[in-house]
């Protein structure tokens, strides 16, 4: 299985001012957060020739669906490496057709744990992104659970709050916050 979390700080783009950072930045893989259908083929092949895996946040890019034609998109014109999405039938079909899946999954009480968790399990994707990523004890939980690797975001502000996440067991963390991305860690 390719490792594209080698660097294990995953630049969260939000905005299209962040890419030229993430571009220059240490990081192996980019989650792409915005944009729009017209834009994301020259985006991706930026960041290829980077050499950085591109993760598309399906839920979030305008213009694109959020079914399986778009998945299919996703993986054959664009040639994005991976995909995020909170929805589980598309997890399923994203590794049929080899688009490494991510799962997202919100904790907001104790029945969002039981159910991502749940998810998780139903749905196999190669990894999991839970958010926030301020709760690093559940992270040995969610990952010994599920036995999927575990990747963590949302609200981290600090090298603190990433180190602290990835001694917990998270194999990478993603953030916004851009003078976190290439720090010595």
């Amino acid at each position: 299985m390719t490792n594209y979390f080698v660097f294990p700080i995953v630049p969260a783009i939000r905005e299209d001012s962040q890419i030229q950072r993430a571009l220059t930045s240490k990081a192996s893989s980019v989650f792409l957060l915005t944009g729009d259908i017209m834009e994301l083929s020259q985006v991706i092949q930026l960041f290829h020739s980077s050499g950085k895996y591109v993760f598309v946040h399906i839920d979030l890019v305008k213009g694109l669906g959020k079914d399986e034609a778009a998945l299919k998109f996703l993986k054959v014109q664009l040639k994005a490496d991976g995909v995020i999405t909170t929805k589980g039938n598309l997890v399923s079909y994203a590794k049929k057709i080899n688009l490494v899946p991510i799962q997202r999954i919100f904790l907001i009480d104790s029945q969002s744990l039981v159910t991502g968790i749940q998810q998780a399990k139903s749905h196999s994707p190669d990894y999991v992104e839970v958010l926030p990523g301020l709760l690093p004890d559940l992270i040995k939980q969610i990952k010994d659970e599920t036995g999927i690797p575990l990747i963590t975001g949302g609200l981290v502000k600090t090298i603190g709050q990433i180190r602290e996440a990835l001694d917990k067991g998270a194999t990478a963390v993603s953030t916004s916050q851009e003078s976190l991305w290439s720090i010595a860690i």
